[in-house]
C-alpha cells in the first residue's frame, strides 16, 4: 500500500492561509498532496523505492490519509487483504508472478490492469 497505492492524490481545501515552501496557499484553496511521492520520501523511509513487504516503519504511510480525514474502512482492508493472501498461499502452491503487472492510470483509483500469476510446479520440479 505504500510502494504502488491505489490512489495518488489526496485533496484538501485549505481551511486558513498557509505558507509552503515560500508560496502562499489562500483559504479556501483546493489542493492536491500526492500521497503517492510523501509515501517515497527519503526523509521517511530508508531506501524509499525499495518495495520490501516485511517494511517495519509504516507510520507515515498515507495510503488511508491522515489526522481527522484517516480512512474508516482502512482496517477492513487491511483485514482483507491479509485474507486474501493468506487463501491464496493455502491453495495455490508456488504462486509466482509470470509477467509484468502494468498500472495504466494515476488518475482516480487505480490499479494494475492484470496480474499474470501462475501456481504449482514449476518446469524444474517437473522435469521439462
Amino acid at each position: 500500500m505504500r510502494h504502488r497505492p491505489i490512489g495518488f492524490t489526496l485533496p484538501r481545501v485549505a481551511t486558513e492561509d498557509v505558507e509552503l515552501a515560500g508560496v502562499l496557499i489562500p483559504a479556501g484553496t483546493l489542493v492536491f498532496a500526492n500521497g503517492a511521492a510523501a509515501n517515497r520520501d527519503p526523509a521517511a523511509f530508508d531506501d524509499p523505492d525499495r518495495f520490501d513487504i516485511t517494511r517495519e516503519n509504516t507510520v507515515g504511510t498515507l495510503s488511508f490519509g491522515n489526522g481527522a480525514h484517516y480512512c474508516l474502512g482502512s482496517h477492513l482492508a487491511r483485514l482483507e487483504l491479509t485474507q486474501a493472501l493468506t487463501v491464496m498461499a493455502q491453495r495455490m502452491p508456488n504462486l509466482r508472478r509470470t509477467g509484468a503487472a502494468p498500472w495504466p492510470s494515476m488518475i482516480g483509483v487505480t490499479g494494475p490492469s492484470a496480474v499474470p500469476v501462475a501456481f504449482g510446479l514449476d518446469d524444474r520440479q517437473t522435469g521439462r
